[in-house]
């Protein structure tokens, strides 16, 4: 076999696989000097005889042509295709790893959601750029899903469907019973929105652990896909928000005029109901190498510590799921918010009343449960006191603002509604300049963004209650309305340059913050905490220089003590959040960005 070679040039080493109506060969490139993967297609005689007519009719050319043309880093790079003797072969990128079906197979525990994320949105990425390029792939499914050791996830098989049914192989087009919806069973004409189908099907699986759809036969996975009680997502696996049920039974719908017109916008719904597919391809790698590993029969290899092992200092602290964590941060700041709402509200009775205390258990209880909700409800409760006090500008500001964050951002996750609330629950103890780099450590860069604006436009409403100052609305001396004017407050707030100067170093400490985060080592948490701090006392140094109610820089100092006492907090904030993640019991935990 050594000695073989496959159309003169390709060494075969050994057989990578087998199944449907190929097999699959690890080779050597005896030319270009690099393993490669080879899928033989053994043609029937309809096919070969088609030869005869020259290589525009070859079986299968144009979608090979098709397919090699679709360079990404998410997609298994097709070099060359060729037919010899009634065999198609097509010559791939080689893939050192494992399929998505083996991982479910056999380490189905170790998936949680970042790895779904991870999954996701790489295999939605790649949808997105075939079918940019007209080209559909037909033929979804974990075994056509692989991953690297180093955890990257690349979908191959692209333009192999009607290859596969010039082979006289896949009566549905080369699609799988399982994956393939019901426009492509009954052989009608189809688009992106069967690719949709297929990948919400895998994805459905990956967090239910098992595919509804399977059959043994075309005309009982008819009847299955049409009469399927699913399960709800998120009730199967931790980390998974609510929002993801509706946008994988969009998806999975049996009529195609019912799902997503494409599969960049179904990418677009569910992906921040997922995990973090940065951490999710970190496990990838580790859940590969370790299989590998164990085939080879080999210990697999101490991962590498992170620079800077300062991490060791926190060894005291228990490891908790960070879903935890983001509840009871959510129940703290919905709490705070209903807080001084209800202080507010005559008609509850005060502190002293049990309705009090009752309406602040109710709003803990949601908060814990449904975060984005806990939130929503703490927004109704201030506008409603804002309005009871005769500021009906403010609470429509608090009530349009909170229908779009909520509608847009806020109820796609825990974190978003963390984030909103921040500056209600740091607030209260005069220390919300810390939100900037809650929301950084928390989120990607492009929703921390709209996170910190959403955060620093309710600062600005809590400040109105008389403290006057972003760095909170200070609990213990201000949150009666009476003889407050919130209205003038707020106006004579934004019309101070301090304010805009912190605004600046706000969301620019966000950003750095979030793209420090992304890094997950301790260097990464020490420098992006230090970066936001200088943008925040920076950004308080310019707007006290401009204003002329503080008096210049020295009258300004307490603000810049106070960004950078919350540029250390954040700080602190991070170190325990790698804590959590990378440094807990294998399986525990997960901090969202």
């Amino acid at each position: 076999m050594e000695d073989r070679l496959i159309l003169d040039r390709y060494r075969l080493i050994s057989e990578a696989g087998s199944g449907g109506f190929a097999t699959v060969q690890l080779a050597w490139d005896t030319v270009i000097k690099r393993r490669v993967a080879i899928k033989c297609i053994q043609l029937d005689r309809q096919a070969t005889a088609r030869l005869d007519a020259g290589p525009a009719k070859m079986p299968g050319l144009e979608e090979a042509q098709t397919a090699a043309l679709l360079s990404d880093a998410a997609i298994v790079g097709v070099y060359d295709f060729a037919v010899d003797d009634g065999v198609a072969y097509l010559i791939m990128e080689y893939v050192d790893g494992m399929s998505l079906g083996d991982v479910l197979r056999e380490a189905n525990d170790d998936v949680d959601a970042d790895v779904v994320a991870a999954v996701f949105a790489a295999v939605a990425h790649a949808l997105e750029t075939a079918h940019s390029n007209q080209v559909l792939h037909l033929d979804i499914k974990p075994d056509n899903i692989l991953i690297t050791r180093q955890g990257q996830v690349k979908v191959t098989d692209f333009g192999l469907s009607r290859l596969s049914g010039a082979a006289g192989f896949g009566a549905a087009g080369g699609g799988t019973i399982g994956y393939m919806p019901l426009e492509q069973m009954r052989r009608e004409a189809l688009d992106q929105r069967c690719d949709e189908w297929a990948l919400a099907s895998i994805t459905y699986e990956m967090i239910a652990g098992e595919n509804p759809f399977w059959a043994r036969s075309m005309a009982e996975a008819e009847r299955v896909i049409e009469g399927a009680e699913l399960v709800l997502p998120s009730l199967c696996m931790d980390g998974i928000d609510q929002a993801a049920d509706d946008a994988l039974f969009y998806a999975l719908d049996p009529d195609r005029e019912e799902r997503y017109p494409t599969v960049a916008e179904f990418a677009d719904e569910l992906e921040p109901c997922l995990g973090d597919a940065r951490r999710g391809q970190k496990k990838l790698a580790k859940i590969v190498g370790r299989a590998l590993a164990d085939d080879d029969g080999e210990e697999e290899e101490e991962p590498a510590r992170e620079p800077l092992e300062l991490w060791r200092l926190l060894d005291h602290v228990p490891v908790v799921p960070w879903d935890g964590v983001m509840r009871a941060f959510s129940a703290v700041g919905a709490t705070a918010l209903s807080w001084l709402a209800l202080e507010n509200v005559p008609q509850v009775g005060g502190v002293a009343s049990p309705a009090f205390w009752g309406a602040l258990a109710a709003v803990a209880v949601v908060g814990a449960l449904v975060p984005h909700v806990g939130a929503a409800v703490g927004l109704a409760l201030l506008a409603a006191a804002l309005f009871l006090h005769a500021a009906p500008v403010p609470a429509l500001m608090v009530v349009l603002g909170g229908v779009v964050w909520w509608w847009t951002f806020g109820r796609h996750g825990k974190e978003q509604a963390a984030a909103l609330l921040t500056p209600a629950s740091a607030g209260a103890v005069s220390f919300a300049l810390v939100t900037p780099f809650i929301v950084g450590g928390m989120m990607r860069p492009r929703y921390a963004a709209v996170g910190a604006a959403w955060a620093f436009g309710l600062g600005v409403v809590l400040a109105g209650f008389g403290s006057q100052t972003l760095t909170g609305w200070d609990a213990l001396s201000y949150g009666a309305l009476a003889g407050e004017d919130v209205s003038a407050n707020i106006l004579a707030i934004l019309a101070r340059p301090v304010t805009w100067g912190i605004a600046a170093g706000w969301m620019a400490a966000t950003l750095i913050v979030s793209w420090a985060a992304e890094r997950d080592t301790v260097l990464g948490v020490l420098l992006g905490s230090a970066g936001g701090m200088l943008a925040l006392v920076g950004g308080v140094i310019a707007g006290t220089t401009l204003d002329p109610l503080v008096g210049g820089f020295a009258n300004g100092l307490p603000l810049c003590l106070a960004a950078c006492g919350a540029g250390i907090g954040g700080m602190a904030l991070g170190l325990l959040g790698l804590r959590f993640v990378d440094y807990g019991e294998e399986g525990e935990g997960t901090l969202e960005e």
